[in-house]
């Protein structure tokens, strides 16, 4: 595991506690969730789903302490994240926050999935396939900073993957073409939303069983089903067009490129 010397994130090496996981609409969130409760022998298990509109509880829950898995949340929740926030959030396992990086520093950003940097924290290994290794480039466009028009941004990536300790993952992107990872997306529908059915259990169209194929625990969607705890509200615009909400209402925030941030919040 990797040591961090900020003792607001000391919580990730309490891999012994008892936890609940917040999954999200994607692929990215429930892939790590999943690797998550292989680390942690399920003593961190999925209990919430935050559709980034409202938030959801497993029916029959009542463990306290939430983890959020894939999301930048504003306030100080354990989370593990990758996009570029505000960095306000002190116990966000967040490379960008960790590295002090600035939405006027989109280009510098972590361009990586949330599944790869909770590897990275926990030392696990790439998978042993290079069809497994495609796929994890795949999830999240993980691969797409490679191939940006400026060798700048092709540096910075590499430079994250050095960092991460998977450079081994240059030499796929150097002999593939952008394409090859899409056709990849395309085919075991990675982008496809995970979404809460009317009675309670999730569902989405990623052919998860055939992902099983290619990593070393079972990727799944939870079985429980799961009731409305909050209604949100969902927004997102151009930076600037308009005031976000003040501090104390916003849930999530993130900045989706370096013009565009989205959010949620409570218009209670």
């Amino acid at each position: 595991m990797k040591q961090f010397n900020n003792a607001n994130l000391q919580w990730i090496e309490k891999t012994n506690d008892r936890n609940n996981l917040a999954l999200g609409d994607d692929l990215d969130s429930l892939i790590s969730c999943n690797l998550l409760q292989h680390i942690t022998g399920g003593k961190w298990d999925i209990n919430y789903y935050y559709d980034f509109n409202n938030f959801y509880k497993e029916t029959d829950n009542d463990i306290n302490g939430l983890i959020g898995v894939d999301m930048a949340f504003t306030k100080n929740i354990r989370t593990f994240d990758n996009h570029l926030t505000d960095n306000k959030n002190k116990l966000a396992m967040n490379y960008n926050n960790i590295k002090h990086i600035f939405k006027s520093e989109y280009y510098k950003k972590y361009p990586f999935s949330t599944l790869l940097t909770i590897m990275s924290v926990y030392d696990i290994p790439l998978p042993d396939s290079k069809e497994g290794k495609i796929l994890l480039l795949s999830i999240d466009t993980a691969f797409k900073g490679h191939y940006a028009s400026k060798k700048i941004y092709t540096d910075i990536h590499n430079n994250w993957l050095e960092t991460l300790g998977y450079s081994e993952l240059i030499d796929i992107l150097e002999e593939k073409e952008s394409s090859y990872f899409y056709n990849i997306i395309n085919h075991f529908k990675l982008n496809s939303s995970i979404w809460i059915c009317e009675n309670g259990q999730l569902d989405t169209e990623i052919k998860i069983n055939s992902l099983n194929n290619y990593f070393d625990y079972n990727i799944e969607l939870p079985q429980q089903e799961f009731k409305l705890v909050k209604e949100l509200e969902r927004d997102g615009h151009l930076i600037g067009e308009k005031d976000l909400p003040m501090r104390d209402r916003l849930i999530s925030l993130a900045y989706t490129s370096k013009n565009y941030v989205s959010y949620t919040y409570d218009a209670s």
